[in-house]
């Protein structure tokens, strides 16, 4: 097959690929800190703020919409102006967010929270881009595992940043803010550090020629007529629906029963090592099985990790003690984290392969694919916290195992080949 217009000019020799898998990788290394940090923060912040627990999942799932909403952006800045301007402009973007995010914790406004979560979510599009940038040059044998190793660099950052939440009281108190704010100045500062990373050392990644502008709906249409491009669509919503979901509650519903916000850390840093730290091992899968059955293995996971969280909320109300909720809640939320990263390496490598063989721009068909993953975790976490306060931590386990049906439906459909293509 022929290269599609707008592809990637990338010099596809293996030393340009590490150098640049590496320096994506750096970036989404630092970048994981003030995301992740900010994240594990936002719920508790918007709770404190409002006095409410009902607020609580509205910061989450304004970052995962400002992800969705940045995809499509981001990947057409990519198509016109490479890589590098469009994955420095996210993070960018993100930092101005984290700024905001800290303003709403001095002065107490819940929507200047959402609007500062809202922006960050360019970061979240950003990282999503990145995995997808450093396949531009790569086999279709090696896409899976050269993807997965910049999934896998966010989580030695992702990993510190919930631990950030105790120091970051402190440094709240030092300027005089609502203490759970103080988190964001550490978001702030990692974020300008991945995009300086990403202008000062990114070169090469410049699209041939700029590609035509296609619809959103065309190219949704496209995808969905190809059984992978079905399934990876598919496999990437559920999955990112079910993680944000569940998420977004636990560390309200664990503060909300005692833990402490070293615990909470302790947690949600386990849950993220569970999202980033096997990717590696998934995207050696996906190449050497096949997507399918990576993706399939994922959602037996997921489900596994619900059943887990279902536990932690049936121990705290009165059928088990507040410390084996706490280790429920823990074993659900990582095996949420590890079916997470299956589905989504598997899916994400899937999207790449056929970005790279449809007649449309790589970036158009990934940033589709993106925007589709974020919209699904946008609405699974704007419906997080009424699912917490009408159905309690249990009602929200299973109404995320729910949300795998059109997964397990996908699976189990094989219908005819097809190709990535526009629709006249």
């Amino acid at each position: 097959m022929t290269a599609p217009a707008g592809a990637p000019a990338t010099g596809g020799g293996s030393g340009v690929v590490r150098s640049r898998v590496a320096i994506l990788a750096s970036a989404q290394l630092i970048a994981g800190v003030g995301v992740s940090s900010a994240i594990a923060v936002g719920g508790l912040l918007a709770e404190e703020i409002s006095g409410t627990a009902s607020f609580s999942g509205l910061p989450q799932t304004a970052n995962v919409l400002g992800a969705a909403v940045m995809a499509v952006p981001l990947a057409r800045l990519a198509g016109r102006a490479g890589r590098r301007t469009a994955l420095a402009s996210g993070f960018a973007l993100a930092a101005v967010g984290a700024a905001v995010a800290l303003l709403s914790a001095a002065v107490a406004s819940l929507p200047l929270l959402i609007l500062g979560c809202l922006l960050l979510g360019a970061g979240m599009a950003a990282g999503l881009q990145a995995r997808f940038a450093a396949t531009d040059g790569v086999s279709d044998r090696r896409r899976g595992i050269v993807l997965s190793i910049v999934v896998w660099a966010s989580s030695l950052g992702a990993i510190v940043g919930p631990n950030l939440i105790d120091p970051g009281t402190r440094v709240g108190q030092a300027l005089g803010i609502i203490p759970l704010g103080g988190s964001w100045v550490f978001a702030l500062a990692a974020l300008l550090v991945a995009a300086a990373i990403i202008v000062l050392l990114l070169r090469g990644v410049r699209p041939a020629s700029a590609p035509p502008r296609r619809r959103i709906r065309v190219t949704l249409q496209s995808l969905l007529a190809h059984p992978d491009g079905r399934l990876g669509l598919v496999a990437m919503a559920s999955g990112h629906a079910v993680m944000v979901g569940v998420m977004a509650m636990s560390s309200v519903h664990l503060h909300g029963h005692g833990s402490t916000l070293t615990f909470i850390g302790i947690v949600i840093s386990a849950h993220v090592a569970g999202m980033y730290m096997l990717a590696p091992l998934f995207g050696w899968l996906t190449d050497r099985w096949g997507a399918r059955a990576v993706v399939g293995l994922g959602a037996g996971v997921l489900l596994a990790g619900c059943a887990g969280a279902a536990t932690s909320g049936l121990m705290d109300q009165g059928h088990g003690s507040h410390r084996a909720a706490e280790v429920w809640a823990t074993v659900g939320l990582v095996l949420i984290g590890f079916g997470w990263s299956a589905v989504t390496v598997a899916a994400a490598t899937l999207i790449a392969v056929l970005s790279h063989h449809g007649d449309a721009a790589p970036t158009d068909i990934q940033g589709v694919a993106d925007l589709t993953m974020g919209l699904a975790g946008a609405s699974a976490g704007a419906l997080s916290g009424v699912a917490l306060a009408q159905l309690g931590y249990t009602g929200l386990a299973i109404a995320g195992a729910l949300l795998l049906l059109p997964l397990a439906w996908a699976l189990m459909r094989r219908p005819a080949a097809a190709t990535v293509t526009s629709p006249s």
